[in-house]
């Protein structure tokens, strides 16, 4: 066993211009209530006081069923209307009749009623618009530590805060400090985006709370817990868990063990630590200079076996 004596041990302590916007903002007291009550995207939608940027419609996007369009042609007005895609992937648009759109792009469903505008002779060089309103055939997957993990289907623009409202909000037990956004571009290559979400839920940073397409994935990575074990000269011995990304010190383990007997020698402190080849390392700390601010607190590691022994030991 190699021991270690140590008087002051210094440790680190721990984005085309017809495609619509849609304006989300979520005051910091919505944003609490989602991770600790699971609150609705409705209820955050109707509690609105800040911004955030809306989603663009990705150039590989195909009109699904249920999806609800909005058609305009220039110039004809009978044929302006907003419609949803019927199970059997088409439309019903006057002076056309059936329309299937189903499969096609926006620009390739523009050019198929515009032919078919040509061909009927209905208007010379159609101009057609489709918005797509609802992007209802393609869902966002939500995965990870939240209540209600599943796919869920997007009605209009949506954001993060939205769709952790649809799948009942944060586990904040168990949620860690980065939700990531997995997104397959248009070349087919995958980018992941990252939010911090202490700056999204906590802070009401709607920075964070970026807009979301049809087909991605919301992470959010379970934290990884750890423990260390108190025992002797302390009021409440046993296992103290911490949270992996917010590490655990000497003095926070003691104290999360109920404090230090009346009794404890503090001044030498030991921490046993098993290290990567097996052997044991004992590492002596004087709680008492810490607890005074003379000394910086030590950072523990998962695993460590802290002894505070009595004067009368």
């Amino acid at each position: 066993m190699r021991e270690i004596l140590v008087g002051v041990e210094r440790a680190p302590v721990g984005r085309a211009q017809r495609y619509r916007s849609a304006v989300l903002a979520v005051p910091l007291i919505a944003l609490a209530l989602l991770t600790a009550m699971g609150a609705t995207a409705q209820d955050a939608t109707d509690a609105t006081a800040g911004e955030a940027s809306g989603s663009e419609l990705p150039n590989n996007y195909t009109i699904g069923k249920n999806d609800v369009l909005e058609i305009q042609v220039f110039g004809l007005d009978e044929l302006d209307i907003k419609s949803r895609v019927n199970q059997d992937g088409t439309v019903s648009l006057p002076l056309l009749g059936v329309v299937a759109l189903e499969g096609l792009t926006v620009d390739e469903a523009e050019r198929r009623i515009g032919d078919l505008l040509s061909e009927g002779e209905l208007i010379r060089d159609p101009q057609v618009s489709i918005f797509v309103e609802e992007f209802v055939s393609r869902g966002v997957a939500v995965q990870g530590a939240v209540r209600v993990p599943g796919v869920y289907q997007m009605m209009g623009t949506q954001t993060v805060l939205d769709m952790l409202g649809q799948a009942g909000g944060i586990d904040g037990q168990n949620a860690g400090e980065k939700i990531f956004v997995i997104r397959k571009l248009d070349d087919g290559s995958q980018e992941t985006l990252e939010v911090d979400a202490k700056r999204l839920v906590e802070l009401g940073d709607t920075t964070q709370n970026l807009a979301l397409r049809p087909g991605d994935i919301l992470l959010v990575p379970h934290e990884r817990r750890h423990r260390v074990y108190v025992s002797g000269a302390v009021e409440t011995p046993g296992p103290i868990e911490f949270s992996a990304s917010q590490g655990i010190t000497l003095l926070q383990a003691v104290t999360a063990a109920g404090g230090p007997t009346k009794r404890a020698n503090l001044s030498e402190v030991t921490i046993l630590r098993t290290l990567p080849d097996g052997t044991q390392s004992k590492i002596v700390v004087n709680l008492k200079k810490i607890r005074k601010g003379r000394a910086e607190d030590y950072v523990l590691q998962a695993n460590d076996t802290i002894v505070l022994k009595d004067w009368f030991f």
